[in-house]
């Protein structure tokens, strides 16, 4: 997995993520694949975090994903009994924010301005504008 510190501006490429503005990524953040990686101005991934990439992870405009959030964009088909490997894009919407510990699924969108809450386990989309929370993740209130 790659570790890169990320603070660039216009539209680039570090390790063939996808750039556009001046993202952050913390130093400890580790990112699988990172060709499958965009990532939007103003967009924050935390310490310690990770992006599971085998699929696409797209993070909006001035999103953040704290620290130790765990985006997976792969899992395997318990339905068969050769569990093939199953892949799906993560969106997070813009100005999102995800908070420490949770863990999204693979195929998962986070609608623009939505918070989900610490530890999280996010199984299905979360609309715009709500705060999020628990295992499974469920909508609570709107922003």
């Amino acid at each position: 997995m790659a570790n890169a510190l990320c603070a660039c501006s216009g539209n680039s490429a570090v390790f063939e993520a996808k750039i556009e503005g001046t993202p952050f990524v913390h130093s400890r953040a580790r990112i699988a694949i990172p060709w499958n990686l965009t990532l939007r101005d103003r967009a924050c991934v935390g310490d310690r975090s990770n992006a599971y990439s085998l699929g696409e992870i797209e993070v909006g405009e001035r999103a953040t994903v704290a620290q130790e959030v765990y985006l997976s964009t792969a899992s395997h088909d318990f339905s068969q009994a050769s569990m093939p490997l199953t892949v799906a894009k993560i969106s997070v919407g813009a100005d999102a924010f995800i908070g420490a510990r949770a863990f999204v699924l693979p195929g998962v969108t986070i609608g623009e301005r939505s918070v989900i809450g610490a530890c999280s386990v996010v199984t299905e989309d979360v609309p715009s504008d709500v705060f999020a929370a628990g295992n499974p993740c469920r909508v609570l209130r709107p922003r």
